[in-house]
């Protein structure tokens, strides 16, 4: 019993020093997130926290196709594709218009390779005209 417990010990201090040896690493996606205090895109290890991006278009089909658009390309500035999202936070100013428009969502997750999401209608976003703001959490390997 205590060989059990010193080798659960010993395993969890080495993941401890593992994760203080890796230090994050912040990724600016536009000059406007030091005005704001926030940075677009933060690794920690083989995991990407992407800040919401937010979108507007001439309606919903078209926020969608610019908000996953814009989170595509930061998926390919790490080498990492739609399949590796393992979760997803929409935010919308108004969900039946989403809803309507999940068929353009889907369509950036190749072979149904959906992560787990949560969506949810607020009042307003950051920028009045944005209609949708999307954020993700990625593993990268």
């Amino acid at each position: 019993m205590r060989a059990c417990s010193l080798l659960v010990s010993g395993l969890l201090c080495s993941s401890f020093a593992h994760a203080a040896e890796t230090p994050l690493e912040r990724h600016q996606l536009g000059s406007w997130e030091a005005d704001i205090g926030y940075t677009g895109v933060v690794r920690d290890g083989d995991t990407l926290h992407v800040s919401g991006v937010p979108c507007r278009g001439k309606d919903m089909p078209a926020a969608v196709q610019a908000c996953y658009g814009e989170l595509t390309k930061i998926l390919q500035r790490f080498g990492a594709d739609s399949s590796q999202v393992v979760k997803e936070t929409a935010y919308t100013t108004d969900m039946d218009a989403l809803v309507k428009a999940i068929p353009e969502r889907k369509a950036f997750f190749a072979d149904g390779r959906y992560p787990a999401a949560s969506w949810v209608q607020v009042s307003r976003l950051f920028n009045a005209e944005d209609m949708l703001e999307v954020e993700w959490t990625v593993r990268l390997k």
